[in-house]
């Protein structure tokens, strides 16, 4: 019997027994783990109770961690110099002195992202593209400072960890250093803008955890090779960085076994002493192709049988986790299909990337999880 076909049956086993005993959520098994198990989360469904409140009811009972999804983005947040939206991360947070929404349901809170550093998509306000050309160096670093120092120190205490720079290295290859990515705050500053705002973040609130976070490496390959140098330089030049985050938005085909190249690759993060999250956790299946409008879109497995494929992967993932005393915890990239960026990003060709489905049923994915945790 195959290892993939042997972990199936092992999953479909269990999940009768283990329906049974919701009342022993993921995050009271996580903690037993020490580890931070969360979810990204619009403020948007929070606040408005989605789904008839099944959404925030949901992921308080699951997770001890949440991160706002798009919400700290600096496009949100940063709306001209000196202008700051923050009615949803104080509602989230609490105005300086006050609790929000997150201590009131005892989770921590993720924050993403201080730097986004690629030009094209929600990533630089487009305020400060526009003003580009009268920007020098040193104004450049002035905005950095002035804005990291801003958020940062205005939820000292209340962010758990941030992701400080999202995706700096490009996917071909170039000339700059690292394949650093020819964006704003490189063209303004060079590499030193990733040191920079480690330092500005650490200035700003001496006891959280910083991150460097990127897609496309936890398999190992040249853009991994590239970050693994990126991330040396920068303790060479005493930046004040917690660990790296792997994104981590795969597919059910994939396979994870102790040795293979994404244990070689969290080996080589751990040789650096470095720590690592898992930050935006997905595992996609084929799905039913349907209209944008078809309240299914996007959620139908084409074959039924993916949704245990599906568990095996979320449960293999879960293992490597834990077999890593530097890993600093598991965030998924949503924890239900309605919800999820998937569809939308893959045209409808693939979804169900979730724990839980439309109707916040556990899926088998969620199952596995569980038996990992439980062990």
């Amino acid at each position: 019997m195959s290892k993939i076909v042997l972990n199936l049956c092992l999953i479909a086993m269990c999940i009768s027994s283990a329906s049974a005993d919701v009342s022993t959520p993921l995050r009271d098994l996580a903690k037993k783990h020490r580890l931070p198990l969360g979810s990204a989360a619009p403020i948007d469904l929070l606040r408005s109770e989605g789904d008839g409140g099944k959404f925030p009811a949901f992921l308080s009972q699951e997770f001890n961690l949440l991160e706002p999804e798009n919400d700290f983005k600096p496009p949100t947040i940063w709306r001209g110099d000196k202008d700051f939206h923050l009615d949803d991360a104080d509602w989230l947070l609490g105005k300086p002195g006050e609790k929000g929404w997150a201590q009131n349901h005892s989770m921590r809170v993720r924050g993403h992202v201080l730097v986004y550093a690629r030009d094209d998509g929600y990533t630089v306000p487009r305020w400060l593209m526009q003003k580009e050309a009268q920007i020098n160096a040193d104004q450049a670093r002035d905005l950095l400072h002035d804005y990291i120092t801003m958020l940062v120190g205005r939820y000292r205490g209340k962010v758990a960890m941030w992701d400080v720079a999202n995706e700096a290295i490009d996917d071909r290859p170039n000339q700059n250093p690292f394949n650093l990515r020819n964006s704003f705050w490189f063209r303004k500053l060079g590499p030193e803008f990733l040191v920079l705002a480690f330092k500005y973040a650490r200035e700003a609130d001496p006891r959280v955890e910083l991150y460097y976070n990127e897609y496309g490496i936890e398999g190992g390959g040249p853009k991994a090779d590239h970050v693994i140098e990126l991330l040396k330089w920068l303790k060479q030049q005493r930046a004040p960085i917690t660990g790296l985050g792997m994104q981590w938005h795969i597919d059910s085909g994939l396979s994870l076994a102790p040795g293979d190249a994404h244990y070689q690759f969290a080996d080589r993060v751990k040789e650096i002493k470095l720590g690592f999250m898992i930050t935006e956790l997905d595992v996609a299946v084929p799905v039913v192709s349907r209209k944008r409008t078809d309240p299914d879109y996007g959620m139908t497995p084409r074959d039924p049988n993916d949704l245990q494929a599906q568990a095996n992967v979320y449960k293999e993932v879960f293992e490597y986790a834990l077999s890593y005393s530097n890993c600093r915890g598991i965030n998924l990239w949503g924890f239900n299909d309605r919800h999820s960026w998937i569809p939308g990003f893959s045209r409808g060709e693939r979804g169900a990337a979730t724990i839980s489905d439309q109707s916040y049923e556990r899926k088998p994915a969620y199952w596995a999880i569980w038996h990992a945790l439980s062990r």
